[in-house]
C-alpha cells in the first residue's frame, strides 16, 4: 500500500510539475532566472504555446520524474508518523520547481557536451566550406535582410541559409549540418544575442568574411541591462569578421552609423544619402512602393509591393550586399518587382470584407511607427490590436506609453491583448486623445476575436502590431 501511495503521489507530483517545465523550457533553460523567480511562474501559456518535447526536454523529465519517485518512496517507506508524512508532501509540492531546477543543473554538464560534440561538427562542415559566408546581425530587421537577400542572390547562385529565425550556435548547428550542401555556393546567416559574447560565439562557428548591420537600438533590454551593452554585442560582428571582405552597415539606425565609425575595417555605408547605396524618390501607397535604387553611383528605378520605409532600408542593404557579391543592379530591380512581403512583417492581406496588416513579428518602437505610418495609408475604419512590446527592461512603460500615444493620432479602436502592458497603453493612448469608448481589453484570442467581429465594418483596416506570446500574462 505505502509503494502504491509513493507511486501515486510521484505522478500527481510530476503532472503538477507541467507548467514548471514549460516555463523552464521557455526561459532557456535560465535556472537562475527561474529561481529569481521562484513563486511567481512570470510564463503564463495556453492555446498554442505547450512543452515541446525535444530530446533535451525528454532527459530533464525523465530525470525530475526519477527523483520524485526516489523522494516519494523515502517519504512512504521511512517515515511512518502521518502528520510527519503530511508535511514532507506540503514541503515537496513547494519546492517542485527548485527539484526540476536541480534536475536541470545535474544535466548540466551532459547538456553542454551534447552541445559542443554537435559546435565542433558544424564546425568541421563550416570550415571546409568553399563559399562566401555572410553574417547578419542588428537589433531590428535581421530576418527581413536575410530574406531579401536570399531572394536576389539565388537569381544568381545556390544559397543557403539559416531558416526562419534560427539564429542561435544551435540553430547554426542545425542549418550546417541538416541544410548545407557541398555544391552551395553562399551561406546567409542571421546572428541573435541576448547576452555579451552570444555574436562571438556565432563568428567564432562561421568564420565569415561579409556581413551586414542592420538598424541598432532598444531591444532585449532586459536581458541585456543597457543599450551600450546592446551595442558591443552587436559590434561583436565587425571585431570577429576575417580579412578580405566587407561589411555593410545601415546607417538609417545612428546608433549602426556610430558602430561603422568604430570599425576599420572596408566597410560600405548604406540608407545615407551619398553612402554607397540609397533610395530616392520615395512615393508610397497602400498598394506598394516607387523609388529610385542607388549603388556604387549607378541608378534604377523600382516598383515593390513592399510598404514602410524600415523594410527599404532592410532592401537597400541586402541590395548592396547583394551587389557586392556580384549581382547585377539591373538583376537586382528585376528580382524586387517581384518580391512579395513576407509573413508578419507588415503583410497586406486582403479579404473580401476587410483589410488585415500582419506586423505581428514586430517588438520595437520604430518598427511599431512604421506600421502605424503604413495604416495611415489606407482608408477606412483603423483597427489596431496589440499586446505592447516585451523584453525592455527598466523601460517598458515608457515606451509602452510612448506606443499607446503613437497609436492613438492614428486609429480609431485600440485593443489590448493581455495584461502585461495593458496600464502603459491605455495611459498613453488616453495622454494621445483617445477615449474611454475606443479603448478595449482581451484577456485571449477567443475574446480578441469576439470584439474584433463587434468593431469591424465593410472596408476597415486592422494591424495586428506585435504578437506577444501566449505564455505572457
Amino acid at each position: 500500500m505505502r509503494i502504491a501511495f509513493a507511486i501515486l503521489f510521484a505522478l500527481f507530483f510530476f503532472i503538477a510539475s507541467y507548467p514548471l517545465a514549460k516555463n523552464l523550457q521557455l526561459s532557456g533553460y535560465d535556472c537562475c532566472y527561474i529561481l529569481r523567480n521562484y513563486f511567481s511562474l512570470p510564463y503564463e501559456f495556453r492555446g498554442k504555446n505547450r512543452l515541446v518535447f525535444t530530446k533535451r526536454a525528454l532527459r530533464l523529465i525523465i530525470l525530475y520524474f526519477l527523483l520524485l519517485l526516489t523522494i516519494n518512496f523515502l517519504i512512504f517507506l521511512l517515515i511512518y508518523e502521518f502528520w510527519i508524512i503530511i508535511i514532507a508532501v506540503i514541503l515537496q509540492l513547494l519546492f517542485l520547481n527548485g527539484l526540476l531546477v536541480l534536475s536541470a543543473l545535474i544535466l548540466q554538464p551532459l547538456e553542454k557536451l551534447i552541445k559542443n560534440c554537435y559546435i565542433k561538427k558544424a564546425k568541421k562542415l563550416l570550415n571546409t566550406f568553399k563559399g562566401t559566408k555572410v553574417a547578419i546581425t542588428g537589433s531590428f530587421g535581421k530576418s527581413s535582410t536575410k530574406n531579401f537577400l536570399c531572394q536576389i542572390l539565388q537569381k544568381r547562385f545556390k544559397v543557403c541559409n539559416t531558416p526562419k529565425n534560427y539564429n542561435t550556435p544551435m540553430g547554426l548547428c542545425k542549418t550546417a549540418i541538416e541544410l548545407l550542401k557541398s555544391d552551395d555556393e553562399i551561406l546567409v546567416v542571421e546572428m541573435g544575442a541576448r547576452r555579451r559574447g552570444d555574436i562571438a560565439e556565432l563568428m567564432g562557428m562561421l568564420n565569415p568574411s561579409y556581413g551586414i548591420m542592420t538598424a541598432v537600438g532598444e531591444q532585449h533590454l532586459e536581458s541585456f541591462g543597457s543599450l551600450s551593452a546592446v551595442e558591443n554585442t552587436k559590434f561583436e560582428m565587425c571585431e570577429h569578421m576575417c580579412k578580405g571582405g566587407c561589411v555593410v552597415f545601415d546607417c538609417a539606425s545612428d546608433i549602426t552609423e556610430s558602430l561603422a565609425n568604430r570599425y576599420r575595417g572596408e566597410k560600405k555605408l548604406v540608407n545615407i544619402e551619398g553612402g554607397f547605396a540609397y533610395f530616392t524618390n520615395l512615393k508610397m501607397s497602400s498598394k506598394g512602393c516607387k523609388f529610385k535604387l542607388q549603388i556604387a553611383k549607378k541608378s534604377v528605378d523600382i516598383e515593390t509591393k513592399i510598404i514602410g520605409r524600415l523594410l527599404l532600408n532592410d532592401l537597400v542593404a541586402a541590395a548592396a550586399m547583394a551587389y557586392l557579391l556580384g549581382v547585377e543592379i539591373e538583376l537586382i530591380a528585376d528580382t524586387i518587382a517581384q518580391i512579395k512581403p513576407f509573413p508578419h512583417r507588415l503583410q497586406i492581406i486582403e479579404t473580401p470584407y476587410t483589410t488585415i496588416i500582419d506586423d505581428s513579428y514586430n517588438s520595437n518602437l520604430v518598427g511599431a511607427g512604421q506600421a502605424l505610418e503604413a495604416l495611415n495609408l489606407f482608408k477606412g475604419k483603423k483597427i489596431v490590436i496589440t499586446p505592447g512590446l516585451i523584453e525592455q527592461g527598466q523601460r517598458q512603460y515608457e515606451l509602452n506609453y510612448k506606443l499607446g500615444k503613437l497609436i492613438s493620432g492614428v486609429c480609431d479602436e485600440l485593443i489590448i491583448m493581455n495584461k502585461t502592458n495593458q496600464t502603459a497603453l491605455t495611459e498613453g493612448a488616453k495622454a494621445g486623445g483617445i477615449k474611454d469608448c475606443q479603448l478595449h481589453f482581451a484577456k485571449t484570442r477567443q475574446e480578441q476575436t469576439e470584439i474584433l467581429q463587434e468593431l469591424q465594418e465593410k472596408g476597415s483596416v486592422v494591424l495586428f502590431e506585435n504578437d506577444l506570446p501566449d505564455h505572457y500574462n
